[in-house]
């Protein structure tokens, strides 16, 4: 379980067309890093000279292989964008780390592509908010129309982890 969680932020991001984070599972960390930034013929070496690559199911090893793939068409900006997202979900406390992979994401992965680009809109709206605004905007029936109850907490999760009040916005204690 430890390999599966610690595995999960090395894979990449859960979209269509994006490695999924599981995907490298089978391979320590460091290795994904350094196979992720290896031209297309070294990784195929790699995996030809890897003995515990080449010891994984077959079916593990064409998952990995495809994940590669996918991360090799992605645009240098998409793979900094995951690389982001990645070094974020790091650096989250572990037991909200924890609920992001064993509920959140779960809950975003199971969703209709239509859903998520609804809650993407949302949060792409929120995101050029103040927090006091983006607190009004979510309690908002106008701006939640549309959003099931489960999409509006999904929303109202997402956007905390995506734009948690800067330390200065605090209200300090005195």
């Amino acid at each position: 379980r430890e390999a599966t969680a610690r595995n999960r932020a090395n894979g990449g991001g859960a979209a269509k067309g994006q490695p999924n984070e599981r995907a490298m599972e089978g391979l320590p960390p460091k290795w994904v890093d350094r196979v992720r930034d290896m031209p297309p013929e070294q990784q195929q070496q790699f995996f030809e000279n890897n003995a515990q690559f080449r010891q994984l199911p077959p079916a593990r090893q064409e998952q990995i292989r495809q994940n590669l793939e996918k991360w090799n068409r992605l645009s240098p900006e998409e793979k900094e964008a995951v690389r982001g997202r990645e070094q974020f979900l790091e650096n989250l406390p572990p037991e909200q780390r924890e609920y992001v992979r064993s509920t959140l994401l779960p809950k975003w992965q199971a969703m209709p592509q239509p859903r998520r680009q609804a809650i993407n809109r949302h949060l792409a709206m929120l995101r050029d908010m103040s927090p006091s605004t983006q607190q009004g905007a979510r309690n908002d029936t106008k701006f939640t129309q549309g959003l099931s109850p489960d999409e509006q907490s999904m929303l109202r999760d997402l956007n905390s982890l995506r734009n948690p009040p800067p330390a200065a916005e605090q209200t300090p204690q005195e």
